[in-house]
């Protein structure tokens, strides 16, 4: 049945370049739900019991002399799961999002179809080539909306990426003479930790992880909503799955800290990662338009998964899977419905934004519940996972990363209240519009339940990461359904919500029972006192509302990393067209040259 399933996946991309947008919306609906039926098929595997078709585990697919192997494994089972739940419920958000099928839905189960050979990839060339087939998939939807710059920065980072990665293939390839997963046996010498490095951070361009991440907020704020909730809620994660696999299922991690004696190259990874947290949410909380704040919002998010993977213990890494989980969630739902209030009003400022909650409550509630993952309030499974990765790097004395991010996730906690206040509290400056559509309510709210659900039983999430950790070697973290435990203390679901519930009680009373009044629209920032400086400007939630800290921090983020490449493309250009100068077409010139380079030959070996 393996082979039916692609075999439909393929002809489900073809299908829907020819048929309308409703049809072609209805299509990919249902055959996305294929992969996530064999997932739930496979999940028997390990300890769930959902349905049972006898969906082969394995399969190998010959094309003209090279054999793709392909194979379900405890990693690609979890990630998967966390993928191929949110493409359903992005295809039921964009049929009311679309006016006609330009493209989009054939090219959104391309990416579907390469995310699911990646995940089943059993050997470097299988990965390599469903890779390339995800990255010109998410390509072409970039491209649909003719952004010059997004199409070309896009294209040029996803080139480094696929350099990266077959340089590394083809070391380790020198070194092991296979191309089989099983077949790799890994040594501290230089080829291979160049190998390791170099696959790694080949993933971390489309995990975007700083310094590598300069695509990201171009590609995120010019592309379309349903298409970049599917790549920064599930298409990051295949970047973080493939240095799971390099740094612990073979292990590269292990390897590397042999190797180098006196540096850990894995704390380098934390630091990297704690530093794209801490950088991405001070740019997040200064941006104006909602996309750009949810594009750093993401970059920083997936740098805590950074952080547990270059600590490697096992709390850190249980941390980074369960972040990972969260992250796909909460940021999905967090695109799709800044792309449902765009949808109504037209607008993606926040300063230009206002009191949407008033006349579009569900899509407010759903989203409020996806902001406090994000910022990691007490009770949600977002500050579990913090909570871990915050014991992990204090345990294992990474004095460094520890503050920086605790400050990362206090500053998520700013913008996330810029989100929350400036689009869909405060005054109504949209008075005319209505709720979302349907069925992109509905496509939200689906993705909103795994949070609610790991609200009460964080011991899920733990429970479906637990083979894949087991596989690597590393042990599962003591657990129930309902508490989480560690070394240092005990997270218990219920204790926390039902505290929560006694203290959120009384102040709802107090706030009933105390009159109210209306404010000017200056009084609600430092309880109405404006200093002297910003008397003039507005620094209401929705616009300037961090504007000191604004001009305290953005000289050090200017020009920025993206200013950076710019210098090494001019310096490349220079060198190129210096070289092009040498290649004239004359063919006296081209005899100089060789009378020039065998002299020095010849003068060189009369030297020795």
């Amino acid at each position: 049945m393996l082979d039916i399933i692609i075999a439909e996946l393929l002809l489900a991309i073809l299908i829907t370049f020819f048929v309308g947008k409703k049809l072609a919306a209805i299509i990919a609906f249902f055959i996305s739900l294929l992969p996530l039926v064999a997932l739930l098929d496979w999940a028997s595997m390990y300890g769930f019991k959902f349905i049972s078709f006898g969906i082969e585990k394995s399969m190998n697919i010959a094309i003209s002399g090279i054999t793709l192997h392909l194979a379900i494994t405890p990693l690609s089972w979890f990630f998967g799961i966390m993928i191929f739940s949110l493409f359903p419920a992005i295809m039921l958000f964009s049929y009311s999002f679309y006016d006609k099928n330009d493209g989009f839905y054939p090219f959104m189960l391309l990416a579907l179809f390469s995310s699911f050979g990646i995940l089943l990839a059993r050997d470097m060339l299988t990965l390599f080539l469903f890779w390339e087939m995800m990255s010109w998939s998410s390509f072409i939807l970039i491209y649909r909306n003719k952004d010059k710059e997004a199409t070309i920065i896009y294209l040029v980072f996803s080139t480094l990426s696929a350099f990266l990665i077959i340089f590394g293939i083809l070391l380790l390839y020198s070194q092991n003479n296979s191309l089989l997963f099983s077949e790799i046996n890994l040594t501290p010498n230089l080829e291979t930790v160049v190998a390791i490095i170099s696959m790694i951070s080949g993933f971390a361009v489309k995990a975007a992880l700083m310094p590598l991440h300069v695509w990201a907020p171009v590609v995120y704020s010019k592309s379309d909503e349903p298409f970049v909730a599917f790549l920064a809620g599930g298409l990051s994660k295949l970047g973080y799955y493939g240095m799971f696999l390099f740094m612990f299922s073979l292990p590269g991690a292990k390897i590397m800290e042999e190797y180098f004696s006196h540096i850990s190259p894995n704390y380098i990874l934390a630091v990297i990662g704690a530093l794209s947290a801490f950088i991405a949410t001070i740019i997040a909380f200064m941006q104006d338009d909602i996309r750009k704040l949810l594009a750093y919002s993401s970059i920083g998010q997936l740098g805590y998964i950074a952080v547990g993977l270059g600590i490697g213990s096992q709390l850190a890494i249980t941390g980074a899977l369960f972040q990972a989980f969260n992250h796909a969630f909460f940021k999905a739902v967090l695109f799709l419905a800044a792309g449902a209030v765009a949808y109504r009003t037209g607008k993606w400022k926040i300063s230009e934004l206002g009191g949407v909650a008033y006349k579009m409550p569900i899509t407010f509630t759903i989203a409020l519940l996806s902001i406090f993952t994000l910022a990691a309030i007490p009770i949600t499974s977002g500050f579990a996972a913090k909570w871990l990765l915050y014991e992990a790097a204090i345990k294992a004395k990474y004095i460094f990363v520890a503050p920086i991010m605790l400050i990362a996730g206090v500053g998520a906690f700013l913008y996330s209240f810029r989100i929350l206040y400036g689009v869909f509290l405060g005054g109504n400056n949209h008075p005319d519009i209505k709720e979302a559509p349907k069925s992109m309510l509905a496509a939200m709210f689906v993705l909103v339940l795994p949070m609610i659900i790991f609200v009460i039983f964080p011991g899920y999430a733990l429970d479906m990461m637990s083979r894949a950790l087991s596989d690597a070697g590393i042990a599962s973290i003591p657990h129930t359904v309902f508490t989480i435990k560690t070394s240092l203390a005990s997270y218990n679901a219920i204790a926390v919500l039902i505290t929560l519930i006694a203290a959120l009680i009384p102040a709802f009373l107090i706030y009933k029972s105390k009159p109210h009044r209306i404010v000017d629209f200056k009084d609600n920032y430092l309880a109405g006192e404006i200093p002297s400086k910003y008397e003039n400007i507005s620094m209401h939630a929705a616009h300037n509302f961090y504007k000191p800290v604004e001009d305290v921090m953005k000289p050090y983020f200017e020009p920025g990393t993206i200013e950076y490449y710019k210098g090494i493309y001019k310096g490349l250009a220079i060198l190129s067209n210096t070289l092009r100068k040498v290649y004239t077409g004359f063919t006296q010139d081209y005899a100089i040259y060789v009378a020039i380079f065998l002299l020095t030959v010849m003068g060189w070996l009369i030297w020795l």
